[in-house]
């Protein structure tokens, strides 16, 4: 590992780093790990040091930030008691694949998730948020950039509600420690995230996403419903039925034509 200037950022938490390093310990991804009790973003943090060259596996963890942010620039809320992290890439792949990386993070997403109570299981929607019960848990970011050396790198960023208050949540959404008992401590969701990533982007990397969509398959939640679908073109109604090996939703039209969405939000009509 290259090493790498540390951000200015004033609210660093050596403890977690000291944990998370020490779970990781054998792994190819997750070090260093620089963590915050608080920051602006953790994908800021993560695109300074990846742009001055960061190796791949730089991991930045906070609890909280103060200018989080979703896909397409969305505000993205991160009130204390969440997992925010961001990890920096440097795929040995058709960059046209990188989008891939989402889903891919999606299902170590979903797959850290402890066992509920109650017998819940969490499920994926399409492409990147994580639900419990039909209310969202994480939220999955990946943004692909170049270093100052020409060199093209992606960050993949998670946000996860652990233990975070129900009242500083919105209604569509929930949190670990409204379904456990004891909901794991931050330095423990990040461990078990980063070493299932490590393992399902390993598989992806060695070979194709068709690794990965035999295991990504049943945690999708929208087969079988209607969807509406909103791109950067245009809106429309299908229902949802499969996912194809680059990663698409594949949508049925009333006409009956399967249309392949790469792009798009997804929301469930009925």
């Amino acid at each position: 590992m290259k090493a790498t200037s540390q951000s200015r950022e004033p609210a660093r938490d050596p403890r977690t780093e000291t944990r998370v390093a020490a779970e990781l310990a054998g792994g190819q991804l997750g070090h260093p790990c620089v963590a915050f009790t608080r920051v602006s973003s953790t994908m800021d943090v993560a695109h300074q040091l990846a742009g001055e060259g960061a190796d791949e596996g730089l991991l930045i963890v906070a609890a909280e930030q103060t200018a989080g942010r979703g896909r397409a620039g969305r505000s993205w809320m991160s009130p204390p008691g969440g997992l925010y992290l961001s990890l920096v890439l440097r795929p040995q792949r058709d960059p046209a694949e990188w989008p891939q990386l989402a889903l891919v993070a999606g299902l170590a997403a979903a797959q850290s998730v402890p066992k509920l109570s109650k017998k819940q299981k969490p499920t994926i929607r399409w492409p990147n948020d994580v639900l419990v019960d039909g209310r969202k848990l994480a939220g999955i970011l990946t943004e692909a950039k170049v270093d100052a050396h020409g060199n093209r790198y992606v960050v993949v960023g998670l946000g996860m509600n652990l233990t975070t208050r129900a009242e500083d949540l919105p209604d569509v959404a929930t949190s670990l420690t409204q379904l456990l008992d004891e909901p794991p401590a931050i330095w423990q969701m990040a461990a078990r995230f980063v070493t299932r990533f490590e393992r399902a982007y390993c598989d992806w990397h060695a070979d194709t996403f068709a690794a990965i969509r035999s295991e990504l398959l049943p945690w999708i939640s929208l087969f079988g419903q209607v969807v509406q679908i909103t791109t950067p073109t245009d809106t429309f109604e299908a229902q949802a039925t499969d996912l194809d090996e680059q990663g698409r939703l594949l949508v049925r039209l009333d006409s009956g034509i399967i249309r392949p969405v790469d792009v798009g939000d997804v929301t469930l009509l009925r």
